[in-house]
């Protein structure tokens, strides 16, 4: 229990997992807590523990990982064998030296799976990042000044490493929109050094993520650090030299001679990995990981925008856009049901959905780029037989991208040299052995069987560039890479069927040189025996037979009648009836050689799976592209399969060169994630035209539950579809590209920051002021009902005076019919509203008394009155306090006296030429 209560005081917070022979033991508090999560029955001894076999693993530690806990495997890393002959070579071993070695091979979480022979197949589709943060705040941060961020994350199911900084505003924008479209499943930072408001948008980003605190100094290394042990650990070996990665050259500076020092104003980014990769090295997943050389420069889309408005190449949709138009996490539910990611997501693949979610958050703004993927989506459409045909190949291919990973770190040189799982004694090995094997065939299969969407291409004309690309050869002008060559070899290096019957490979000519060369070794020493017994034979005058096995082979055979021969260069080692067998000098020699060779021979075969999974991995550009053009095809053909389900269009996408003003039209546009508002169980479609005359904003008034927040939604969502290359479900749509998407959608308070709801609402609210461009769509939802409705009034006057006279495309939903009044004169500003219809039997002034038939509507104008009486009735309130609170609300004041006195706290101005200070609002 020594070595037990040594590790576990190191990984207090760790369930360990502690193999004893052919079993794993779990002890004491570690007992209680798989007792209670697994169901395991608790064994009879004097501390608590429980236990399950080898191949019990993957099963019990997945269920641990899933509800939150850290998993560490500690495996026997000598034999009892093994340990006694470590002990002859002690002067005084103690008893804790007659103790079987045992070391840590991995710690487990959410983010740290690998998902390796050990831990078993239970594969989600969804990445599942892991990442380290570093913030710095400026001084004046609290005013509303800078905050800034490093950030690196990786997907430890891919390797696929991500490293950026990035300046952020006090609402940590960017970094929400980080957080909701990478969803990380793990965060690590440093101990209280991260900030109050920092965290809480990390628990509202990603309210299931595991938080690891990590000591600032320690587990949190400097930049010279963090470089200096990527540049010592092997990991960039390439041709025995060391290179660094291309995604992190760009962090260093270059006038550094040895290339161990960081840009200055890299410094965070290179923190954020050092602390990354400390984890990992805790973890013992560094040298796995990061010898796969994949990173990725991370920049948030809007990195480069400047106070002009431009346009960059994606669509900017923030981490507060995401949330409220569901696109991948339905806000009501907590899942992905209803959302519009799960809408489209009719791929066949497992990397064409991770490529599909990055297309619904990064849509496409050039015409160029969008039009050439609605080519692609049109052609698909208009060839049925391309979906049918193709589909299914696609749905016969395996995780490649996963098992491209999955294959590197079994192939890994240096995993074999350093890694404690090179040593650990596996009871089951075979089973492991075979399971390798099988996930080898299975990619080879995969690839060999992507061939054949090339193959079934090579017959079509194909006007998108993009579909192109990805379905042709290098030299037909596209990308998919031609892998007939590096297939056939593998397909050629050993019996496929005997590999996977026996689990281990035995690799035929030219495939391993090492093992060639014991072979030839070995048929050299046979032809010199051989050679040697034909001079046996000849020195006897008799027939001369080698006989023996293992250790006594080469013994010579010698009749009765020509053992008279023998003398004292032959030793007798035994005889039959009419033989005797003897040893020579040379014969000795032999054996001895052989033996040696058939060593050499057993090495190199026991190896020989890992050498040949290093060579498939030589290859990883190939396979790389390979599995990123299959996705690229999943995505548009998920995307023509979601158009051929229902009525669309293709949208028009118009070049904003030239244009007067950025608009947007849609003509009978329908919801595309969901229908909710039926009438005679028809959806009712509706027709919004926002820029195409002078007025860039529509006031849009109605009654509860009228459909107007759906409408807002719908215009959204219809737009990430048409800027992502996709058809939209409408019989007209057509826009100028839309930089970025704004929404101030629902009523949300945050507790724990000590947020109130009108709090939360002016910061999203300021946030859009800040980054609004002419070429953004903004979508608020009655603004100002956060606080009193004089003050909401005025705030809400003020923000659609100034989007207005920035011109940009705005649905702007309100109750304040005062504010319509208003603004019915403003020459950026429309009118519409949801249109119902009322009925009053009695003919009285009460609402009480009136019925209302919701028409989901989108009618110009402005409602006549507000409803809101109504839908308080519809929800089961008395009639009587209904009509008491009608009556006492005509008796209020003038609205527009108690506007004027809150504008008094901006300067008493005309209303007409009312220009708010925002800094009250922030």
């Amino acid at each position: 229990m020594r070595q037990w209560w040594d590790m576990k005081a190191k990984h207090f917070d760790i369930i360990l997992f502690f193999k004893m022979g052919k079993f794993y033991e779990v002890y004491h508090m570690d007992a209680l807590i798989a007792v209670k999560e697994l169901g395991i029955i608790l064994m009879k001894g004097d501390a608590a523990h429980c236990g399950f076999p080898e191949r019990g693993f993957s099963k019990y530690s997945s269920l641990l990982i899933e509800r939150g806990y850290k998993v560490a495997r500690i495996e026997q890393t000598e034999t009892p064998d093994m340990m006694a002959e470590r002990c002859k070579k002690l002067a005084r071993p103690s008893k804790f030296d007659r103790v079987v070695e045992r070391q840590l091979c991995q710690i487990t979480s959410r983010g740290t799976r690998t998902y390796n022979v050990i831990e078993g197949d239970n594969w989600q589709v969804d990445h599942h990042f892991l990442l380290a943060i570093i913030e710095k705040l400026s001084p004046d941060s609290i005013a509303g000044g800078c905050v800034q961020f490093g950030v690196a994350f990786v997907d430890t199911s891919i390797g696929s490493f991500h490293l950026g900084h990035f300046d952020d505003d006090r609402y940590r924008s960017r970094l929400s929109t980080l957080l909701t479209r990478f969803n990380p499943v793990e965060i690590i930072s440093a101990r209280r050094s991260v900030s109050a408001e920092t965290r809480q948008v990390l628990k509202s980003a990603c309210p299931d993520a595991l938080h690891e605190t990590v000591s600032p100094s320690s587990d949190c290394w400097d930049p010279s650090k963090t470089l200096r042990s990527l540049a010592e650990g092997d990991y960039f070996q390439e041709n025995g030299e060391f290179v660094w990665p291309e995604g992190i050259q760009t962090f260093l500076d270059d006038s550094s001679s040895l290339g161990l020092v960081a840009k200055e104003e890299s410094e965070l980014a290179v923190r954020s990995l050092g602390a990354l990769c400390s984890y990992l090295k805790q973890c013992q997943l560094d040298q796995e990981l990061l010898s796969r050389r994949s990173f990725q420069v991370y920049e948030p889309v809007d990195q480069n925008s400047s106070e002009e408005p431009t346009l960059g190449s994606h669509m900017v949709l923030d981490g507060m856009t995401l949330r409220n138009l569901d696109v991948l996490i339905n806000s009501t539910v907590g899942t992905a049901h209803g959302t519009l990611f799960e809408r489209l997501n009719r791929c066949n693949t497992a990397f064409g959905q991770r490529l599909l979610r990055h297309w619904v958050c990064a849509p496409l703004i050039h015409p160029e780029a969008i039009r050439d993927r609605q080519d692609a989506v049109e052609y698909l459409i208009n060839n049925s037989s391309v979906l049918e045909e193709v589909g299914k190949i696609l749905k016969s291919l395996p995780d490649l991208e996963r098992l491209v990973n999955k294959i590197h770190s079994q192939g890994s040189s240096l995993r074999a040299r350093n890694h404690p799982d090179s040593r650990a004694v596996f009871f089951d090995s075979a089973v492991y052995s075979k399971k390798k094997i099988t996930d080898f065939l299975l990619t080879l299969d995969g690839f060999r069987a992507a061939q054949k969407v090339e193959a079934y291409f090579r017959s079509h004309t194909i006007e998108s560039k993009l579909l192109r690309q990805s379905v042709q050869l290098k030299e037909s002008g596209g990308h998919f890479p031609d892998m007939t060559e590096v297939l056939d070899f593998f397909r050629d290096a050993f019996d496929h069927q005997q590999a996977q019957k026996e689990g281990k490979m035995i690799p035929r000519a030219g495939v391993d040189k090492e093992f060639d060369r014991a072979v030839e070794e070995i048929e050299e020493i046979q032809n010199e025996a051989e050679q040697y017994l034909l001079q046996q034979k000849t020195y006897f005058g008799s027939k001369v037979a080698y006989v023996g096995t293992e250790k006594k082979r080469f013994q010579l055979e010698v009749s009765d009648s020509a053992s008279s021969r023998a003398d004292h260069r032959y030793e007798l080692q035994g005889q039959r009836k009419g033989f005797k067998r003897y040893y020579t000098k040379e014969s000795r020699a032999l054996i001895q050689r052989l033996m040696a060779a058939e060593d050499h021979r057993d090495t190199a075969l026991k190896d020989i799976s890992r050498r040949i999974f290093a060579q498939f991995d030589e290859h990883h550009l190939l396979w790389e592209k390979a599995a990123g053009c299959l996705a690229v095809v999943d995505v548009l053909m998920a995307l023509a399969t979601f158009a051929a389900d229902q009525q669309v269009c293709r949208p028009r996408i118009i070049d904003p060169v030239g244009v007067k003003q950025p608009f947007m039209r849609m003509l009978q546009g329908r919801h595309p994630s969901h229908s909710q508002l039926f009438v005679n169980s028809e959806y009712i479609p509706n027709d919004v035209d926002i820029g195409s005359s002078e007025q860039s904003l529509i006031l849009v008034t109605g009654p509860n539950m009228g459909g107007k927040s759906t409408l807002m939604r719908q215009v959204g969502l219809c737009v990430i579809l048409a800027q992502m290359g996709s058809f939209v479900p409408a019989e007209e749509f057509e826009l100028t590209p839309v930089d970025r998407l704004f929404t101030r959608l629902g009523a949300n308070d945050h507790i724990l920051g000590g947020e109130s709801t009108f709090f939360v609402e002016l910061s999203e609210t300021a946030a859009i002021l800040k980054h609004a461009t002419t070429h953004s769509l903004i979508l608020l939802d009655e603004l100002g009902r956060g606080t009193a409705t004089f003050d909401g009034t005025a705030i809400a006057y003020a923000v659609v005076d100034d989007l207005a006279r920035r011109r940009c495309r705005t649905l702007f939903s309100t109750h304040y019919h005062s504010l319509v009044h208003d603004l019915a004169a403003h020459p950026q500003v429309a009118l519409g509203h949801m249109a119902c219809m009322v009925e009053n039997d009695q003919q009285v002034d009460d609402p009480s008394e009136e019925s209302i038939i919701f028409l989901y509507q989108f009618a110009e104008g402005a409602c006549p009155k507000s409803y809101g009486f109504h839908a308080a009735r519809l929800a089961g309130l008395d009639r009587q306090i209904i009509s008491r609170g009608y009556q006492r609300s005509k008796q209020m004041e003038s609205l527009m006296d108690s506007v004027q006195l809150f504008r008094d706290l901006f300067g008493a101005q005309p209303l007409n030429n009312f220009r708010p200070n925002w800094s009250c609002l922030v």
